[in-house]
């Protein structure tokens, strides 16, 4: 009996030493701890450019003749083109030969209308394949929109009497070349597996941050920077960090942003 219970004695206390080994060794991340977080904000600056904006009002088939032809820049792969009109009734060439350009030919009639004229344009463009913008119709109207922003060459009538309306100017992305101190930027802290932040802190005059008072765990660092494509959307730009050591300083170094 004696036996027995200095078993069951020693059994009891080796398990109460492993859940007390465990409990310290499953630790959860976040406050309480000795520890700290410390980091730099940076930022480079970001002006977002436009997307040009063309529309062009075409006119009916009696109001255009054998050989006359418009200009559109940037159609596809860098090309800049003309587009001529051509009337099956004529015999004598229809293509201007213009020089550093591509020609693309449409088959018209004087019969046919503004409309039909429109639509007859966009289908040849159509057929080329992936080009640098894209199109729709109203009516008489093409609307062409360019898909990167960058700086486009005015679309012009050339010898026809079709209206050329530039909706939007494009013009280029500018990206400063100078990083900058983000002060009194907003930074968040999730500890653990958390997706959300458990805390937040905002940077001081230099762009620095600290999250002190951490336990030993893991913890994500992150903020939210604006992103230089065309989807107007901002991202979040993180870093994860372990903390292994009570009373220990961790740098994690900089992020960088765009704004």
């Amino acid at each position: 009996m004696k036996k027995l219970l200095k078993i069951s004695y020693h059994l009891i206390l080796f398990l109460a030493l492993s859940l007390l080994t465990s409990a310290c060794v499953k630790k959860n991340p976040g406050p309480g701890g000795t520890s700290t977080i410390k980091g730099i904000i940076t930022g480079q600056d970001f002006n977002a450019g436009e997307l040009e904006i063309q529309q062009l009002t075409f006119t009916n088939g009696s109001q255009l003749e054998h050989g006359d032809y418009f200009l559109l820049n940037e159609v596809k792969n860098g090309d800049n083109y003309y587009i001529y009109f051509k009337n099956p009734n004529w015999v004598s060439p229809a293509d201007p030969g213009l020089q550093g350009r591509i020609g693309l030919e449409i088959i018209f009639n004087y019969s046919d209308s503004n409309v039909e004229i429109a639509q007859a344009v966009k289908n040849k463009l159509t057929s080329l394949g992936v080009l640098s913008f894209n199109m729709s119709n109203d009516n008489d109207i093409l609307t062409i929109t360019y898909k990167n922003r960058m700086p486009v060459a005015d679309a012009d009538n050339g010898t026809t009497n079709i209206g050329i309306d530039i909706v939007n100017q494009g013009s280029a992305d500018v990206l400063s070349t100078n990083l900058v101190p983000m002060a009194e930027k907003r930074v968040y802290l999730c500890y653990g597996e958390n997706t959300t932040p458990d805390d937040d802190i905002k940077t001081n005059s230099e762009g620095e941050f600290e999250f002190k008072n951490l336990q030993i765990g893991t913890y994500k660092v992150y903020v939210i920077s604006e992103t230089p494509d065309l989807s107007n959307q901002n991202e979040e730009v993180s870093k994860t960090i372990q903390i292994t050591t009570k009373e220990s300083i961790n740098d994690l170094g900089t992020l960088q942003i765009y704004f």
